[in-house]
Protein backbone atom coordinates (compact mmCIF):
# COMPACT_ATOMS: atom_id res chain seq x y z
CA UNK A 1 0.00 0.00 0.00
CA UNK A 2 1.41 3.68 -1.03
CA UNK A 3 0.65 6.10 1.87
CA UNK A 4 0.18 9.66 0.31
CA UNK A 5 2.01 12.51 2.00
CA UNK A 6 0.27 16.06 1.84
CA UNK A 7 2.60 18.87 2.59
CA UNK A 8 1.56 22.12 4.30
CA UNK A 9 3.12 25.47 4.35
CA UNK A 10 3.03 27.41 7.14
CA UNK A 11 3.63 31.21 7.16
CA UNK A 12 6.79 32.95 8.61
CA UNK A 13 8.50 29.29 9.04
CA UNK A 14 11.21 28.61 6.62
CA UNK A 15 10.09 24.63 5.43
CA UNK A 16 13.69 23.48 4.39
CA UNK A 17 14.82 24.34 7.59
CA UNK A 18 12.00 22.51 8.99
CA UNK A 19 12.94 19.58 7.09
CA UNK A 20 16.38 18.95 8.14
CA UNK A 21 15.02 19.30 11.60
CA UNK A 22 12.99 16.90 10.93
CA UNK A 23 15.60 14.54 9.36
CA UNK A 24 17.46 15.10 12.22
CA UNK A 25 15.00 13.52 14.49
CA UNK A 26 14.94 10.36 11.84
CA UNK A 27 13.69 7.24 13.97
CA UNK A 28 15.79 4.14 13.71
CA UNK A 29 13.38 1.37 11.90
CA UNK A 30 14.99 -1.41 13.89
CA UNK A 31 14.82 0.41 17.46
CA UNK A 32 12.38 2.27 16.86
CA UNK A 33 13.85 5.64 18.92
CA UNK A 34 15.58 8.88 17.90
CA UNK A 35 19.10 8.99 18.47
CA UNK A 36 18.58 11.27 21.20
CA UNK A 37 16.20 8.49 23.21
CA UNK A 38 18.07 5.80 22.60
CA UNK A 39 21.24 7.62 24.42
CA UNK A 40 18.90 8.79 27.08
CA UNK A 41 17.63 5.76 27.44
CA UNK A 42 21.16 3.94 27.32
CA UNK A 43 22.42 6.37 30.39
CA UNK A 44 18.89 5.87 32.20
CA UNK A 45 19.56 1.78 32.48
CA UNK A 46 23.47 2.49 33.34
CA UNK A 47 22.22 4.53 36.55
CA UNK A 48 19.93 2.23 37.08
CA UNK A 49 22.28 -0.61 36.66
CA UNK A 50 24.65 1.65 39.24
CA UNK A 51 21.82 1.80 41.44
CA UNK A 52 21.43 -1.81 42.02
CA UNK A 53 24.98 -2.27 42.40
CA UNK A 54 25.29 0.62 45.18
CA UNK A 55 22.50 -1.38 47.29
CA UNK A 56 23.96 -4.87 46.55
CA UNK A 57 27.23 -3.70 48.00
CA UNK A 58 25.01 -1.81 51.10
CA UNK A 59 23.16 -5.34 51.33
CA UNK A 60 26.37 -6.55 51.84
CA UNK A 61 27.77 -4.95 54.90
CA UNK A 62 24.40 -5.07 56.34
CA UNK A 63 24.62 -8.78 56.53
CA UNK A 64 28.00 -8.29 57.58
CA UNK A 65 27.55 -6.17 60.62
CA UNK A 66 24.33 -8.86 61.34
CA UNK A 67 26.19 -11.39 61.20
CA UNK A 68 29.19 -10.49 63.51
CA UNK A 69 26.27 -8.97 66.13
CA UNK A 70 24.50 -12.55 65.60
CA UNK A 71 27.60 -14.38 66.71
CA UNK A 72 28.58 -12.22 69.60
CA UNK A 73 27.64 -13.90 72.79
CA UNK A 74 29.29 -11.86 75.37
CA UNK A 75 28.19 -8.35 77.69
CA UNK A 76 24.32 -8.59 76.77
CA UNK A 77 22.12 -7.56 79.50
CA UNK A 78 18.75 -8.71 80.27
CA UNK A 79 15.69 -6.43 79.66
CA UNK A 80 12.82 -8.92 79.57
CA UNK A 81 10.93 -11.89 79.49
CA UNK A 82 8.15 -13.38 78.56
CA UNK A 83 5.44 -14.45 81.12
CA UNK A 84 6.69 -18.43 81.07
CA UNK A 85 10.25 -17.35 80.80
CA UNK A 86 10.43 -18.83 77.06
CA UNK A 87 11.10 -15.28 75.09
CA UNK A 88 14.12 -13.29 76.22
CA UNK A 89 15.01 -9.62 75.42
CA UNK A 90 18.25 -8.66 76.36
CA UNK A 91 20.62 -5.57 74.72
CA UNK A 92 24.43 -4.41 74.26
CA UNK A 93 25.56 -1.00 73.08
CA UNK A 94 28.07 -1.30 70.18
CA UNK A 95 30.39 1.22 69.62
CA UNK A 96 28.88 2.18 66.27
CA UNK A 97 25.56 1.76 66.21
CA UNK A 98 24.29 2.26 70.08
CA UNK A 99 22.07 0.11 71.57
CA UNK A 100 21.01 -3.14 69.89
CA UNK A 101 17.80 -5.42 71.34
CA UNK A 102 17.75 -9.15 70.76
CA UNK A 103 15.00 -11.11 71.15
CA UNK A 104 15.67 -15.09 71.47
CA UNK A 105 12.62 -18.19 70.89
CA UNK A 106 10.91 -20.74 69.17
CA UNK A 107 8.01 -20.75 66.54
CA UNK A 108 6.12 -23.59 66.23
CA UNK A 109 5.79 -23.53 62.06
CA UNK A 110 8.14 -24.69 58.97
CA UNK A 111 10.70 -22.57 58.00
CA UNK A 112 9.49 -21.90 54.82
CA UNK A 113 6.53 -21.07 55.78
CA UNK A 114 8.31 -18.42 58.44
CA UNK A 115 10.17 -16.96 55.80
CA UNK A 116 7.45 -16.67 53.18
CA UNK A 117 5.35 -14.54 56.05
CA UNK A 118 8.27 -12.52 57.06
CA UNK A 119 9.49 -11.46 53.36
CA UNK A 120 7.75 -11.87 50.43
CA UNK A 121 4.26 -10.95 52.12
CA UNK A 122 5.63 -8.66 54.62
CA UNK A 123 2.80 -6.25 53.31
CA UNK A 124 0.54 -8.57 55.61
CA UNK A 125 2.00 -7.80 58.21
CA UNK A 126 -0.99 -4.77 59.25
CA UNK A 127 -2.94 -7.89 59.32
CA UNK A 128 -1.32 -9.69 62.58
CA UNK A 129 1.42 -7.20 63.91
CA UNK A 130 0.04 -4.92 66.55
CA UNK A 131 2.60 -2.13 65.92
CA UNK A 132 2.48 -2.26 62.37
CA UNK A 133 -0.15 0.39 60.35
CA UNK A 134 1.20 0.13 56.54
CA UNK A 135 3.70 -1.94 54.90
CA UNK A 136 4.91 -1.46 51.57
CA UNK A 137 6.94 -2.74 49.37
CA UNK A 138 8.14 0.07 47.08
CA UNK A 139 10.70 -1.39 44.77
CA UNK A 140 11.94 -5.15 43.85
CA UNK A 141 15.32 -4.77 42.72
CA UNK A 142 15.61 -8.78 42.64
CA UNK A 143 13.98 -11.72 44.35
CA UNK A 144 16.56 -11.40 47.66
CA UNK A 145 16.59 -7.12 47.95
CA UNK A 146 13.32 -4.61 47.99
CA UNK A 147 13.03 -1.36 49.24
CA UNK A 148 10.28 -1.21 51.94
CA UNK A 149 8.41 1.48 53.72
CA UNK A 150 6.52 0.42 57.13
CA UNK A 151 4.77 3.13 59.43
CA UNK A 152 4.35 1.79 63.05
CA UNK A 153 1.61 2.89 65.59
CA UNK A 154 1.82 5.04 68.59
CA UNK A 155 3.88 3.18 71.82
CA UNK A 156 4.01 4.42 75.51
CA UNK A 157 0.26 5.41 76.00
CA UNK A 158 0.81 8.05 73.07
CA UNK A 159 4.45 9.29 74.50
CA UNK A 160 6.28 7.77 71.36
CA UNK A 161 4.23 9.43 68.25
CA UNK A 162 3.94 7.26 65.03
CA UNK A 163 7.29 6.35 63.39
CA UNK A 164 7.62 5.38 59.77
CA UNK A 165 11.10 3.86 58.25
CA UNK A 166 11.99 3.13 54.74
CA UNK A 167 14.12 0.52 54.40
CA UNK A 168 16.63 -1.86 52.47
CA UNK A 169 15.35 -5.30 52.79
CA UNK A 170 17.22 -8.84 52.33
CA UNK A 171 17.35 -12.35 52.46
CA UNK A 172 20.35 -14.24 52.87
CA UNK A 173 21.18 -17.80 53.68
CA UNK A 174 23.94 -18.80 55.45
CA UNK A 175 24.75 -22.35 55.63
CA UNK A 176 21.19 -23.42 57.39
CA UNK A 177 20.68 -20.01 58.58
CA UNK A 178 17.78 -17.14 57.40
CA UNK A 179 18.80 -13.99 57.42
CA UNK A 180 15.66 -11.76 56.43
CA UNK A 181 17.80 -8.01 57.31
CA UNK A 182 16.76 -4.33 56.90
CA UNK A 183 18.56 -0.98 57.46
CA UNK A 184 17.43 2.55 56.70
CA UNK A 185 18.37 3.78 53.11
CA UNK A 186 16.35 7.00 50.53
CA UNK A 187 14.34 6.21 47.66
CA UNK A 188 12.74 8.74 45.79
CA UNK A 189 9.17 7.77 45.88
CA UNK A 190 8.94 8.12 49.84
CA UNK A 191 10.46 11.35 50.78
CA UNK A 192 9.66 11.80 54.78
CA UNK A 193 6.35 13.63 55.63
CA UNK A 194 5.36 16.10 57.82
CA UNK A 195 2.78 13.87 59.57
CA UNK A 196 5.19 11.03 60.65
CA UNK A 197 8.66 10.85 62.20
CA UNK A 198 10.96 9.45 60.03
CA UNK A 199 12.84 6.71 62.16
CA UNK A 200 15.91 4.80 60.94
CA UNK A 201 17.14 1.30 61.12
CA UNK A 202 20.71 0.13 61.64
CA UNK A 203 21.32 -3.18 61.27
CA UNK A 204 18.21 -5.27 61.78
CA UNK A 205 16.78 -8.47 61.01
CA UNK A 206 14.90 -11.94 61.74
CA UNK A 207 17.02 -14.74 61.61
CA UNK A 208 15.58 -17.99 61.47
CA UNK A 209 17.32 -21.40 62.47
CA UNK A 210 15.10 -25.08 61.80
CA UNK A 211 15.26 -26.81 64.96
CA UNK A 212 13.24 -29.55 63.02
CA UNK A 213 10.66 -29.30 60.18
CA UNK A 214 7.86 -28.20 61.95
CA UNK A 215 9.63 -25.88 64.70
CA UNK A 216 12.66 -22.91 64.43
CA UNK A 217 14.44 -20.87 66.38
CA UNK A 218 13.51 -17.20 66.27
CA UNK A 219 15.65 -14.17 66.49
CA UNK A 220 14.98 -10.51 66.02
CA UNK A 221 18.28 -8.33 66.25
CA UNK A 222 16.46 -4.30 66.72
CA UNK A 223 18.98 -1.22 66.16
CA UNK A 224 16.45 1.83 65.85
CA UNK A 225 16.80 5.26 66.24
CA UNK A 226 13.60 6.67 66.81
CA UNK A 227 14.49 10.28 66.87
CA UNK A 228 13.14 12.94 68.72
CA UNK A 229 13.72 13.75 72.63
CA UNK A 230 12.65 10.35 74.78
CA UNK A 231 14.31 9.04 77.82
CA UNK A 232 16.37 5.75 77.12
CA UNK A 233 14.55 3.84 80.14
CA UNK A 234 11.14 4.69 77.76
CA UNK A 235 12.74 3.19 74.61
CA UNK A 236 14.02 0.50 76.31
CA UNK A 237 10.28 -0.93 77.97
CA UNK A 238 8.59 -0.12 74.18
CA UNK A 239 11.08 -1.95 72.12
CA UNK A 240 11.51 -4.93 74.37
CA UNK A 241 7.37 -5.12 74.28
CA UNK A 242 6.91 -4.81 70.94
CA UNK A 243 9.71 -7.44 70.15
CA UNK A 244 8.10 -9.92 72.31
CA UNK A 245 4.21 -8.88 71.11
CA UNK A 246 5.24 -9.46 67.85
CA UNK A 247 6.90 -12.83 68.63
CA UNK A 248 3.31 -13.61 70.43
CA UNK A 249 1.36 -12.73 67.61
CA UNK A 250 3.70 -14.49 65.21
CA UNK A 251 2.87 -17.56 66.56
CA UNK A 252 -1.22 -17.07 66.56
CA UNK A 253 -1.04 -15.92 62.88
CA UNK A 254 1.20 -19.32 61.50
CA UNK A 255 -1.32 -21.36 63.76
CA UNK A 256 -3.98 -19.74 61.86
CA UNK A 257 -2.25 -19.82 58.86
CA UNK A 258 -1.64 -23.98 59.47
CA UNK A 259 -4.99 -24.59 60.58
CA UNK A 260 -6.58 -22.91 57.54
CA UNK A 261 -4.55 -24.49 55.29
CA UNK A 262 -5.54 -27.94 56.98
CA UNK A 263 -9.63 -27.35 56.74
CA UNK A 264 -9.35 -26.78 53.16
CA UNK A 265 -7.29 -29.75 52.75
CA UNK A 266 -10.07 -32.00 54.81
CA UNK A 267 -12.63 -30.26 52.91
CA UNK A 268 -11.00 -31.17 49.71
CA UNK A 269 -10.86 -34.49 50.55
Amino acid sequence: MTSTETTFTLPGIDQSSETEKTQEQTIDPETKETPSSSSSTDDSNDENDTQKEDYDKQADEIIDEIWKIFKDETGWSDESKSKDGSDVVVSKSFPKWGKVFRLTGTVPGPRPLLMKMLYEQQEDFPKWSPSVIDCRILQVLHDNLYITYQLTSEQAQGFIAKRDFVNLTIRRFIDDTVILAAQACLHSEMPPKDNHVRAENGPTAYIIEEIDEETCKFTWILNVNLKGWIPQYIINATLASIQLELLESLRKYIAQTIDGASSTTDNAV
